[in-house]
């Protein structure tokens, strides 16, 4: 039971972390106009969820809240954007879960950067797909990586930081 609660105590503190965030940043602008591009750093709570041990099914509960939570903050709950960030998201979950859990060859900054990486291009997918509905939009592409890299680099210090600052046990969920 204690397990239990404290599994549903870091969920319920990353997913707050990761909507704060996430709303803030719906502020910050983009150095270069890219159309609906974001910058990514509400992905660090989901970095540090997957680097704590947290099971993959509850990362992706995180992701799914992040971005219904911050995207009804923001005013994009269910717009275009909000189902390019909600695939995105899922993605980079699922991409750095996967990483994290069935490889020893990637390190937190490589687990970020995977993240980025899968973010951007299911984001992309999904625009070509179901809102311009043209293969030309992948022309943003590295735009988006260039500054998914930046990103991933930035919240790959920062749950570095984090672990080295706080007494963060692993567990499993």
């Amino acid at each position: 039971m204690v397990k239990r609660t404290k599994t549903i105590s870091h969920i319920a503190i990353l997913t707050a972390l990761a909507s704060a965030i996430y709303y803030v940043e719906s502020f910050l602008p983009m150095p270069v106009s890219v159309p609906g591009a974001r910058w990514g750093f509400s992905n660090f709570p989901l970095l540090l969820s997957v680097v704590s041990g947290i099971s993959v099914t509850n990362t992706l509960y995180i992701a799914l809240l992040k971005t219904l939570l911050g995207s009804i903050l923001s005013g994009r709950f269910l717009s275009p954007m909000f189902w390019m960030g909600l695939g995105g998201s899922l993605a980079s979950a699922l991409s750095m879960s996967i990483s994290f859990k069935f490889t020893n060859k990637f390190g937190i900054l490589g687990i970020s950067e995977i993240g980025a990486f899968f973010s951007n291009a299911v984001q992309l997918i999904i625009a070509s797909l179901f809102i311009v509905k043209s293969p030309n939009i992948f022309w943003y592409f590295p735009y988006m990586l260039f500054f998914g890299i930046l990103t991933a680099f930035i919240n790959a210090t920062i749950v570095n930081y984090i672990l080295r600052s706080v007494n963060l046990d692993r567990f499993k969920s």
